[in-house]
């Protein structure tokens, strides 16, 4: 002992072990599954905030088709009561006239406005807008004219009409491709993917923490992949949610503002093919299958909406093309100006009506089917968040008790 104590400290029999590396490593667990998990949460997080922003977008479909619908019928009625003034001789500032001009603001009003509602139409509106302007200029040269000069004018701006509702018939068209595509009509296979790889994540956790505890199962990183699998569900149901308030909106309710619209513009290019024959005094072969084409789509539109027969239209139209076959123009013009209630201008306007009425409700109906489901949303997005941070609380919890047990 005296020698070993005037040798100084005594020599250890066994090397020091190095520090143990499973602190650090389940510290790196810990940060690993949080991010797995808030990851996950942030994913399915965005889908449904997606989901509400393409639901939002809905209703606007509808409304906007609704609306340029409305615009063509406001220029057809102006160049129906324009050629109405013409006929009945009335000054520029006649009833007629007057009507016809109010009829081209109301047009350009709700151009203004679907290019304030919807920006992305902004530049094909403001295209429409100028065609409108020239339409209304040989409207007003129609105005209050006689003759050779008010007939040249209507005829210049029944042509120019013709070229504004094929370009309302275009904008329409985009409009009907876009409510058709539904891009959330079906769960999301990248938000799917994320998740599954974070449930692989968190089961890898699973294994290496069971071997370093001899555990099989660590309860926090069982709390975490339920939570993973709750968000899973959570975001399908979200979907399916969205899903069905976009059929709704956009394949029924929208097929039942197209009818309407169908029906009123078809029926206005009838009444437009009658109104110029009377005015021209002319019932040709192509007048009478332009007119027969046109009242068998406004027909079909009317029945698909159950709008209403057009048969008496039709029985107004034959005497008045009849007489203008038969050269008589003062029977024509006088049919066709009538204002009796089971005239020919009192049918069409009848059925317009209806047709008005049906695309007003589904319009209201198309919005509040994703106003609904919008709501609905906001619960699932909460979901989705709590649903989160508790599995990375959770999954954190679970690989700190396993960490005390080591220190």
């Amino acid at each position: 002992m005296t020698q070993l104590a005037g040798a100084g400290a005594p020599a250890t029999e066994f090397p020091v072990p190095a520090p143990s590396r499973s602190p650090q490593l389940l510290r790196r667990l810990q940060a690993v599954i949080a991010l797995a998990v808030l990851i996950a949460g942030a994913v399915g997080a965005w889908v449904i905030a997606d989901l509400r922003d393409d639901l939002a977008s809905v209703p606007n479909l509808a409304q906007q088709y609704a609306r340029l619908g409305q615009v063509q019928h406001a220029l057809s009625t102006a160049n129906d009561l324009a050629t109405r003034s013409v006929l009945l001789g009335e000054s520029a500032s006649g009833t007629n006239a007057t009507a016809a001009a109010t009829q081209v603001a109301r047009a350009n009003g709700l151009v203004v406005q679907a290019a304030t509602d919807r920006p992305q139409d902004a530049a094909a509106l403001t295209a429409l807008g100028q065609e409108v302007l020239q339409y209304s200029t040989s409207l007003t040269v129609a105005a209050g004219a006689s003759g050779t000069t008010a007939r040249s004018a209507l005829t210049a701006a029944t042509s120019q009409l013709e070229e504004v509702l094929s370009a309302i018939d275009d904008l329409q068209a985009e409009l009907a491709t876009e409510a058709s595509a539904r891009p959330w009509s079906q769960t999301s296979p990248g938000a799917v993917i994320v998740i599954v790889v974070m449930l692989g994540v968190v089961g890898w956790a699973s294994w290496l923490l069971a071997r370093l505890s001899h555990r099989a199962v660590n309860p926090g990183l069982a709390g975490a992949a339920a939570a993973l699998l709750l968000l899973l569900v959570t975001g399908v149901a979200a979907q399916n949610t969205a899903a069905q308030a976009s059929v709704a909106s956009r394949d029924t309710e929208f097929t039942h503002v197209v009818n309407a619209a169908t029906a009123v513009r078809q029926l206005d290019t009838a009444q437009r093919v009658v109104t110029t024959a009377v005015l021209d005094q002319t019932w040709d072969s192509d007048a009478e299958a332009a007119y027969a084409a046109a009242y068998k789509a406004a027909s079909t539109a009317g029945r698909a909406e159950d709008l209403g027969s057009l048969s008496r239209f039709d029985t107004q139209q034959a005497a008045i093309t009849d007489a203008v076959s038969k050269g008589d123009p003062k029977t024509a013009a006088s049919t066709l100006l009538s204002d009796d209630a089971k005239a020919f201008r009192a049918v069409a306007d009848a059925f317009r009506d209806k047709a008005e009425a049906t695309s007003d409700t589904a319009v209201a109906t198309a919005a509040d089917e994703p106003r609904a489901a919008r709501s609905e949303l906001v619960f699932h997005l909460v979901v989705t968040i709590l649903l989160a941070v508790a599995g990375a609380v959770a999954g954190v919890g679970g690989i700190a008790r396993r960490l005390r047990e080591y220190q």
